[in-house]
């Protein structure tokens, strides 16, 4: 079965076939939005039509080029034709916000309600300047409910999953009318036991506790209802404990964010003014022994994070033309100490600030069969650090070595990037479109990546199990960009495959470390071999596709296929944690309030492997899911059963084990969930 699926992904790629999905009803799972205000095309997936799910990140899976890089049950990182973390704009309602955690688990994505989350967007192909800051690996944008005036409405959801005996109750509601809209929401998630992989074993540790709630009023500014001149204040609190990350050195002990943000729409002088300001706040605790067993030879670690940020934009619109500026202020602190040993510490980040000042310009025009989109934005990155300290400094002169090097050198930089970005779609006969995209696009260092000092594992989340140390001299990542592809759309068929190429100068990644002092650290730390981040050069080239295609009143197909390949252009090697070939087909059907699901999931072998990062290869798997679901006026009952067959496999993107005498071996690869039944109820008014 595996053969063949991944002999059909194979011939799907072979003759690129595409598809927008669009199911009748209300089970539609991906639209393709062909608005001119998006000329090169807008994805969206509800998280409400897609098996029960804990984290938003999940969704990714439903989108053609993306995926999820999965550290824990709650920790997704988006990647996007093989770009992950911070090189993906990935915001919560146009904001980019920062987390606490040095190892993102608490991603950008685990702060989206789902109770709250309308659909998920993704800018297919090149994004656009407008569409945010740094975005040389695409844009993730969650769209989730807002106020609304003259509505009084709201909505309970429930969903169980058997495996991890995993449950989320969700509810918001709305009450609005012509001047004031108030609408409230919480979120409450439990995963009370471990996941269980194909082969019955379980995957420690893959328990959760987590809850959400806020709220927003909105204010209107306008004659009436339809105004649009409004302006609103948004509150959120998270509040995570007890959850696991087996492919993380350390478990969440707890995750507490408070976050406020201010946004309003007004016409001014015949253009159109939105604008917001966010701020967070976040603190998070983190160790190596509640949930997980420690050697005699271990010693207990406990990271205490926090970070601070600001999130603000100025959007100006008028025909063709949109001009902004976007700010983006970030402070970071991370303190390891040991509960047996309250002389120790370390500062791992002493008050890192992560700065980002741009401005923008986008034009967008219809030009008979053309759609032209083109813009540049002007960047201006500042980072600093004040100065760190190890309570072991005084015994290990290695260790003393690099941090009075660290405290020596000019942390202060400054550095100016520039993106540019040109899109257009042809419209070369009615049901065929021909879409092309250029540009050349710059984004910096992460801040582990620059003032990670000491060789650690707090990289960002890259979960490989190597120690790292940062370098603070690193260059801009500066990438040239290719992209060519089609629509064809019939009454009942459609096609749209996308070819790309990026050429990235100066990739930061980790390199064998040659400093003696560095190695001489690690050794101490029981690493014989650790990394450095250095500026390398790169390039990921690949396709991605959809197809659709409407058998007969009741009956449907879609699919989604993807390929990439990353590798270095310095030296003989690939790129670290590119997702391997993928194809997920469904065969779909509707009747009145009926509707069913039958889909299968190919994922082949991925052998293109970074040595440099010993990475592990992992062998191709199939896996199928069914569903079936009620709709009536009211209220909607959908069950399923993800993984039939109860297929032991090994996710490529879900990193190594990391947890000492548990079912897994140390340093396996993380094996995928096994076979699933689940159920969801939603009562809406």
């Amino acid at each position: 079965m595996i053969k063949a699926n991944i002999s059909l992904l194979s011939a799907a790629l072979l003759t690129s076939f595409y598809s927008v999905t669009s199911w009748a009803g209300d089970i539609e799972v991906i639209q393709v939005n062909g608005s001119q205000a998006n000329s090169s095309g807008e994805l969206m997936v509800s998280p409400n039509v897609i098996y029960p799910i804990a984290d938003i990140g999940q969704v990714l899976n439903h989108l053609p080029g993306a995926s999820v890089n999965g550290n824990g049950p709650l920790t997704g990182i988006a990647q996007y034709r093989g770009l992950s973390g911070e090189r993906v704009n990935t915001q919560v309602n146009g904001a980019s916000l920062a987390g606490a955690g040095p190892n993102a688990m608490d991603a950008p994505l685990s702060y989206a309600s789902l109770i709250l989350t309308e659909w998920v967007e993704a800018q297919r192909g090149i994004a656009p300047v407008a569409s945010g800051v740094d975005t040389l690996g695409g844009s993730i944008n969650v769209v989730e409910s807002q106020a609304r005036f003259q509505e009084t409405s709201g909505k309970l959801r429930a969903q169980y999953l058997h495996n991890g005996e995993r449950s989320t109750l969700g509810g918001k509601a709305n009450l609005g009318g012509e001047q004031h809209a108030l609408l409230l929401y919480a979120d409450v998630l439990h995963g009370d036991d471990n996941v269980k992989a194909g082969d019955g074993r379980e995957i420690s540790p893959t328990f959760y506790d987590k809850q959400v709630f806020g709220g927003q009023y909105r204010f209107n500014l306008g004659d009436d209802e339809l105004s649009d001149e409004s302006i609103a204040v948004s509150y959120q609190h998270l509040k995570t404990k007890d959850a696991g990350t087996p492919a993380l050195p350390m478990d969440i002990d707890y995750i507490k964010t408070d976050r406020v943000s201010v946004a309003g729409s007004h016409q001014v002088v015949g253009w159109a003014l939105d604008w917001h300001l966010a701020y967070s706040d976040a603190r998070h605790g983190m160790d190596n022994l509640s949930s997980r067993t420690l050697m005699p030879t271990m010693s207990s670690r406990y990271n205490t994070a926090d970070s601070q940020s600001l999130d603000s934009q100025f959007v100006l619109s008028k025909g063709d033309w949109r001009v902004g500026y976007d700010g983006q202020f970030r402070q970071h602190n991370s303190v390891i100490t040991s509960p047996d040993n309250p002389m120790f510490r370390v500062d791992n980040f002493n008050h890192v600030q992560d700065d980002k000042l741009s401005v923008f310009a986008q034009w967008q025009h219809e030009l008979g069969l053309w759609q032209l989109t083109a813009g540049t934005r002007l960047k201006y990155y500042h980072v600093d650090s004040a100065k760190v300290d190890h309570s072991m400094a005084a015994n290990m002169p290695a260790i003393a070595a690099l941090m009075q090097r660290f405290n020596d050198a000019d942390r202060n930089i400054s550095q100016t990037g520039i993106d540019a970005v040109f899109n257009a779609r042809y419209q070369w006969r009615e049901p065929l479109t021909w879409v092309f995209g250029a540009a050349r696009k710059q984004a910096g260092a992460t801040y582990q990546q620059r003032y990670l000092w000491v060789p650690m594992q707090s990289t960002g989340g890259l979960a490989d199990g190597r120690t790292y140390v940062g370098n603070p001299d690193l260059d801009l990542e500066t990438a040239y960009q290719l992209e060519l592809g089609l629509d064809y759309q019939t009454g009942n068929f459609s096609l749209s495959p996308r070819a790309f190429y990026h050429r990235i100068d100066d990739y930061i990644q980790g390199v064998a470390a040659t400093d003696p002092t560095v190695i001489m650290a690690a050794k101490m730390m029981g690493d014989d071999n650790p990394l450095m981040f250095a500026n390398v050069d790169a390039e990921l080239y690949g396709m991605d596709l959809t197809a659709a295609y409407q058998l007969t009143p009741h009956f449907s197909l879609d699919l989604i296929a993807n390929y990439i390949r990353g590798q270095r252009r310095d030296v003989e090697d690939n790129l670290y944690r590119i997702a391997p070939p993928k194809l997920k087909l469904g065969l779909n059907y509707v009747r009145n309030q009926w509707r069913a699901r039958l889909e299968s999931v190919a994922v082949s072998s991925q052998d293109n492997i970074s040595a440099g990062q010993l990475e592990k290869t992992t062998a191709g798997y199939a896996l199928l899911n069914i569903s079936l679901g009620y709709q009536a006026t009211t209220w909607q009952v959908d069950v399923g059963v993800n993984n039939v067959f109860d297929t032991y496999y090994k996710d490529h993107l879900a990193g190594y084990n990391r947890v000492i005498a548990s079912a897994l071996n140390p340093g396996e690869r993380m094996p995928g969930e096994g076979i699933s039944a689940w159920l969801t109820a939603e009562y809406h008014f």
